[in-house]
């Protein structure tokens, strides 16, 4: 559709990646690669109300009928320990800080009335009561969130997972467990479940647009064993769906021009999309690369290459580095992607979806030796992530390490999904035939019943495991 130019994200993708929220200040909604920093205005609070002493603090904001905070179009959300933790298309939230566990609080937790503000991704919650037994519940919940928080912030992905699927347990209303569990699975490209998480997320709030700009976001990584065009199209809804509910958020219009763009729709009504979203925040640089993809597809390219340079100029934290990077990567600039990466890499050097990029820029230019360093520290971030064992076991069949090949193949076996499966089986195909080559039958019939396991109706891979064994 986009003659071999994958145009938005990540190789498998991405997708990832990315990423990719904007944050400032509560959760962050997104993936690996990034965040959508495309605001450097404080997010709006609501006023407060007159403290009634020294010592006790109180806050309010808007709050729905249902008890959760109204989103405002500008208002940004981002983990709370780590301004460069990753994140989604989507740009909400609050500023204001989660229940306080001191001592002194602690005492109140059996008040006949207990109010206790939880940050709830986009939202807030209220919640009331006074039994020790409400208290207990509440207190592992924010504890579970918090370990997961830190351990996403930590780059413990398999630690901060365990965390958000307890919280989830315990409080499966309250989004922030469901938003976590997305955005650790966006940060290792984990398309299918980070899908799985935002689509519960936009059925506890469906008036925010934070969901549906992350199941845009989600919807726009090319997963294997889909049907494309179908997931483009429904992008398209969800970034429209977005605007309708905060029709100043620049992220909305960014990410309805890549959907457009994927579905092969590079006339002005994409251009003005990204056009939009830099009108709304002037220093996006993300809608500046897009920006610059869609003029030098349009043969504009000398337009393209100052919306590039705005970009790159721009770029001035880690997860703005590697969304830009990732956007040079789908127009073959791997040269350019490479220099923004190590950047992004020497600040934060276990980003997986930096880790990942950079590896497969190293691989495109033939630099095995440094793309093996690489993207075997990527494994090691992210143990459950799919995409960086299918490109390590790429790099290695390439450079003739057939064997390496073989094993982390097979350690892909235990984390490939269902619609991962015909390119997982690709992968071995292409391993045993170079065994083939090699003369080394046995272990070219090895490997092609693996692949004919993932891919059953396969004909290729079953024809060439008959001619082996015939060998």
């Amino acid at each position: 559709m986009i003659n071999g130019m994958r145009v938005h994200k990540i190789a498998l993708l991405t997708f990832f990646l990315f990423l990719s929220a904007v944050c400032i200040s509560a959760q962050d909604l997104g993936s690996s690669s990034g965040i959508f920093k495309t605001s450097k205005k404080p997010a709006k609070k609501a006023p407060a109300k007159k403290k009634s002493s020294p010592t006790k603090k109180t806050s309010s904001a808007r709050r729905s009928t249902s008890g959760r905070r109204k989103t405002t179009p500008r208002e940004t959300t981002t983990s709370p320990d780590r301004e460069n933790s990753t994140s989604v298309p989507v740009k909400t939230g609050s500023n204001s800080k989660g229940p306080e566990t001191s001592n002194e609080k602690s005492k109140t937790l059996t008040a006949s009335k207990r109010k206790t503000e939880n940050i709830v991704g986009t939202n807030r919650v209220i919640v009331y009561g006074g039994s020790s037994r409400v208290d207990s519940f509440s207190e592992k919940f924010e504890n579970s969130i918090q370990a997961g928080n830190i351990a996403r912030n930590q780059r413990d992905y398999v630690r901060a997972e365990k965390s958000y699927k307890k919280a989830a347990e315990i409080d499966p209303d309250d989004s922030r467990a469901i938003y976590g569990l997305g955005n650790l699975y966006s940060d290792q490209q984990r398309w299918e479940e980070a899908e799985n998480s935002y689509r519960i997320a936009i059925a506890l709030e469906p008036n925010s647009s934070a969901p549906y700009l992350a199941i845009s976001y989600v919807l726009t990584q090319p997963v294997a064993g889909t049907n494309l065009g179908e997931r483009y199209a429904e992008a398209e809804k969800m970034a429209r769906t977005a605007i309708s509910l905060s029709p100043e958020n620049a992220i909305a219009y960014d990410q309805l021009g890549v959907a457009l763009e994927l579905r092969g729709i590079i006339s002005n009504q994409t251009q003005n999309s990204y056009r939009k979203a830099i009108e709304l925040e002037p220093e996006f640089a993300l809608a500046y690369a897009h920006l610059g993809r869609i003029l030098r597809r349009n043969g504009k390219t000398r337009e393209s290459s100052e919306a590039y340079r705005q970009a790159v100029k721009m770029s001035n934290d880690v997860p703005t580095m590697i969304l830009v990077a990732d956007v040079m990567q789908s127009q073959q600039k791997y040269f350019e992607s490479e220099q923004l990466l190590r950047r992004a890499l020497r600040e934060d050097p276990k980003n997986p979806t930096g880790l990942f990029l950079l590896g497969r820029a190293l691989t495109t230019r033939k630099n095995f030796v440094e793309a093996e360093t690489v993207l075997v520290k990527s494994v090691e971030v992210s143990p459950n992530s799919f995409v960086s064992y299918a490109l390590l076991g790429s790099l290695y069949s390439r450079s003739g390490k057939l064997d390496k090949a073989e094993k982390t193949l097979k350690r892909a076996l235990k984390v490939v999904s269902d619609n991962e499966k015909k390119r997982l089986a690709q992968e071995f195909e292409v391993v045993g035939d170079a065994f083939m080559d090699q003369k080394k039958k046995e272990d070219a019939i090895r490997v092609y019943r693996q692949a004919a396991d993932l891919d059953p109706d396969n004909k290729s891979i079953s024809t060439k495991l008959g001619e082996a064994g015939s060998v």
